[in-house]
């Protein structure tokens, strides 16, 4: 009976031992196997991996804004990319765009509708409001996951409509409701479409340019091409912002399990997706900008550390860039996305976006290199 028992208790154990042995293991082999296999002969998962667009919930309605949380009258509208050069298998994107209306004026057509004088707006009404009443247009360019809905975009877009902005939100390909898949060159194309949409129905506006994260890649590029082409936007603000891909994946959390591997963690990695088109360079791009660069970083930020913020700030002073670096610091906690959240924000929006009307003007203003820390 003894050794029955023990020998039961010695089977019994090894069981123990071997499930937690493959429970150890198996995670160890996905990260240090698996995912290195995938990004060095899958192309498809390196990109889905860095723009996370299969990352949204299902079944949104993107039509009714107030649902969202948008607190100023706007439409829901797709914009076709007709004559895109880069296409999703074949066929040309089309995109799904917020616009909404900046506050004065959505309150004195809100009230006109309720009154009886005038008939709901239609989207014809949406697009020649476009060039009227308002401080000029910002486009926003939103980071990785999710799409146009998420509520700190939101809130971030009723900001700038109280601030008496319209602001046009697309979601790239592949995100939202989008069609099509996302690369850098396809993100990139996505941008000048809707810029050139809202050039071409606003063409007494300012036009301002905001990118967030990822979007700040987006933004930084985009910008520079602008630039080169003698038409950039008044102004651009980069909103938790990065150097370059390789600083950014290196530096993000989900590289940790990676990071021993040094140098081998670029060739695995990094450079695949350097390979694979998917470049962002900011700090490259960001020296050809022709108008005003507010960067803004928390210092608390846990997705993009604000040092990287701090070197695309050097890297556009260095190139003579008019720039102002706006750091919170982190007893704030507004951390990755939450900067809409900040004190004194609309002061330096306002501050910033008059810097911008500034430079449209003959009289230009001095260029200028600040740098601000605001903790309370």
């Amino acid at each position: 009976m003894g050794r029955e028992c023990l020998s039961y208790s010695c089977s019994l154990a090894f069981a123990i031992l071997r499930r937690s042995f493959y429970l150890a293991v198996l995670p160890l082999a996905g990260l240090y196997v698996l995912v290195p296999l995938l990004f060095q002969t899958v192309p498809e998962f390196m990109q889905h991996a860095f723009f996370l667009n299969f990352v949204k919930v299902p079944f949104l309605d993107y039509t009714n804004l107030t649902y969202h949380g948008v607190a100023h009258l706007g439409r829901n509208f797709r914009l076709p990319e007709i004559g895109a050069r880069v296409l999703c298998k074949g066929e040309e994107p089309v995109l799904g765009v917020w616009h909404v209306l900046p506050a004065s004026l959505s309150r004195r057509l809100e009230a006109e509708i309720e009154a009886g004088t005038r008939k709901p707006l239609t989207d014809a009404d949406y697009e020649a409001l476009l060039d009227a009443e308002s401080h000029g247009v910002v486009v926003y360019f939103h980071g990785n996951s999710f799409d146009r809905t998420n509520a700190h975009r939101v809130d971030l877009y009723n900001r700038l409509a109280d601030l008496d902005f319209h602001v046009l939100a697309i979601d790239y390909r592949g995100y939202g409701d989008s069609t099509g898949f996302p690369s850098e060159d396809g993100l990139i194309e996505d941008a000048h479409f809707i810029y050139n949409y809202a050039r071409a129905r606003a063409p007494t506006k300012n036009i301002y340019v905001w990118g967030h994260s990822m979007g700040t890649g987006v933004s930084a590029r985009f910008v520079a091409e602008l630039s080169d082409l003698g038409i950039p936007p008044v102004g651009t603000v980069l909103e938790s912002p990065f150097n370059n891909l390789h600083d950014v994946v290196t530096h993000h959390p989900l590289s940790r399990p990676y990071r021993w591997l040094g140098e081998r963690f670029n060739r695995l990695i990094v450079d695949r997706w350097v390979d694979s088109g998917l470049v962002m360079h900011s700090d490259e791009r960001i020296v050809k900008h022709k108008a005003p660069l507010l960067i803004l970083h928390a210092a608390d930020d846990h997705i993009i550390p604000v040092k990287l913020g701090k070197k695309l700030f050097e890297a556009a002073d260095k190139a003579g860039v008019d720039v102002k670096y706006v750091e919170f610091e982190a007893n704030l906690g507004l951390r990755h996305k939450f900067i809409h959240k900040a004190p004194h924000l609309a002061d330096i929006l306002k501050e910033f976006f008059q810097r911008c009307e500034a430079f449209t003007t003959s009289r230009k203003p001095t260029k200028r290199h600040e740098e601000v820390h605001i903790d309370a």
